[in-house]
């Protein structure tokens, strides 16, 4: 009779651990989520292809809609010219709409942002930087895990261009991983 107790017990017990992450796949209102992406930046013809990182945290509104602020760094080489750099912080603010399908979560993604730029050339005394306003347009899909998902992007950043200075608009692409809270 004991042994039959305690067993009820530890497979209740079990079920609500193993049953939590599988009720946390979809996000919910007033909900947390943060994560980091990695990889491929394709700037302006001007620069080479170069290896980004963001950090992000989202809070979601509805289940469906969520805000994301996102901090990114890249730092393409000129063309033809890999010791020079053209660096690139990124602060983003986005709106993020989900949809869910299994696990998958398909999502569409739009915002803006600050972007500091600073041309750095090999030999000479670092210049000040410079900020720059823009827009991001995007989307991909995350890949439930329970409580954590993996996921992948693709970005478009569209940002403002001084004349006579380089461009830093560029693609995005990016694979992460996000955890919800």
């Amino acid at each position: 009779m004991r042994r039959s107790t305690h067993l009820i017990c530890l497979t209740a017990l079990l079920s609500g651990v193993l049953a939590a992450p599988a009720a946390a796949q979809t996000p919910i209102a007033g909900g947390i989520a943060a994560g980091a992406d990695f990889g491929v930046l394709f700037p302006d013809t001007v620069f080479e292809k170069t290896f980004t990182l963001d950090a992000f945290g989202e809070y979601y509104v509805t289940p469906r809609i969520s805000v994301r602020g996102l901090l990114g760094w890249a730092s393409p080489g000129f063309e033809n010219f890999t010791e020079d750099h053209f660096r690139q912080v990124k602060l983003l603010f986005n709106g993020v709409y989900n949809w869910k399908r299994d696990k998958w979560i398909p999502y569409v993604t739009a915002g803006a942002g600050a972007y500091f730029v600073r041309t750095l050339v090999a030999g000479a005394t670092d210049p000040d930087s410079e900020s720059r306003g823009g827009l991001n347009f995007g989307g991909g899909a995350e890949y439930s895990l329970g409580m954590a998902t993996v996921k992948g992007e693709l970005r478009w950043d569209l940002v403002s261009h001084p004349p006579g200075l380089p461009d830093a608009s560029g693609l995005t692409i990016t694979l992460g991983y996000k955890r919800y809270f």
